[in-house]
Order: structure tokens, then sequence, then C-alpha cells
């Protein structure tokens, strides 16, 4: 009698273990860091895209733009709001017309054109040009200060990316940055 046995033997079985076992710690090795860059380089791209917007909306319709962090529920309901201080918190960064040109949102006056999502509560946000707001003159230039925005995803000082908005109003992604949101 021809007595055959169909499996696996045991080293085959080991051998298949450790291939995919090698093969999962390569997969997940660095996802987590990749992830934080792609949430940081996303964020950065989308208000490269507000920027960018704001610049051509007040060249176009010759009407001041505000681009400026304010409190999620008066965005939210469109209500008045001041431009916030710090860019990152409860803050929402939001585009508007400032037809009083007083840098406050005013709904009887003033129109919001975009809003951004909120920053989760373990990224930050830095803007180094000691401002509380971006505006866009008719011209499409920024009448405030110029600089760079400042990414850090998880609150650390890996993974940061940088944007730079010149006098121009022109927002150029830097990528990859030293700099730190503290």
């Amino acid at each position: 009698m021809n007595n055959k046995q169909n499996g696996f033997t045991l080293l085959e079985l080991m051998v298949t273990v450790s291939i995919v076992g090698i093969i999962a710690s390569i997969a997940f090795w660095n996802s987590s860091d990749m992830l934080e860059e792609n949430r940081a380089e996303n964020f950065l791209l989308e208000l490269k895209r507000n920027i960018s917007y704001a610049r051509s909306q007040a060249a176009s319709t010759d009407e001041i733009m505000v681009l400026c962090p304010g409190p999620l529920n008066k965005i939210s309901e469109n209500k008045f709001f001041n431009c916030q201080n710090t860019w990152q918190g409860d803050s929402v960064i939001a585009l508007f017309v400032d037809k009083n040109n007083n840098g406050k949102f005013n709904r009887k006056t003033d129109t919001i054109f975009r809003a951004m999502e909120k920053i989760s509560s373990t990224d930050k946000l830095k803007y180094t040009g000691n401002e509380k707001m971006l505006r866009f003159n008719t011209s499409g230039r920024i009448t405030t200060n110029p600089g760079d925005f400042i990414f850090c995803p998880n609150n650390g000082t890996e993974n940061n990316k940088a944007l730079r908005v010149s006098q121009s109003g022109t927002a150029f992604y830097l990528g990859d940055t030293t700099e730190k949101c503290d």
C-alpha cells in the first residue's frame, strides 16, 4: 500500500512564517513617519492652494482678502470674529473678503470664501511672519510681513515641513525643515 500524506512539514511552516515576518517588519518599519510626513505635506499644500486663491481673488476682484485663524464655532456659524493670535489649537484658517479693511470678519459686509479643516490637537502650526493674518491687497501682494509656515506633526521635531510666503503673496512649498514650532 502506498500511504501518501498531504500537508506541510514543520520546517516548511517555520520558513514561511519567517519570510512573512520579515516582509511585515519591512512594511511597518517606518509607516508612522510616513503618515506624519504625508499629513504635514497635505496640510501645507492645502494652505498653499488657499494662499494662491486669496492672491488671485484679490487681484481679480479688486477687494482686500484676509487669510487668518479664527474660532471654529464662529466660522462655521458665519458669525463676527477677530483673527486670533495663534495659528493652531482650536483655530480654523479662514479666507474672507474684508470690505471694511479692518482685519475682522463682519457677516453683514464680508464673505467667507473658504475655511480649512481644524488642525489636529497633536499637531502644531507656526507662522514666522509675526502676524495674525495674511492680508492681500488689490494687486495680490501681502501687506503684512512675509514669513514661513512651519507644520510640526505630533508636536515633534521630526518630519516638520515648511511653506514660504513672499511679499508678492506667492507661496512656495519648501518641504523638510529643521525649524521647530515652539
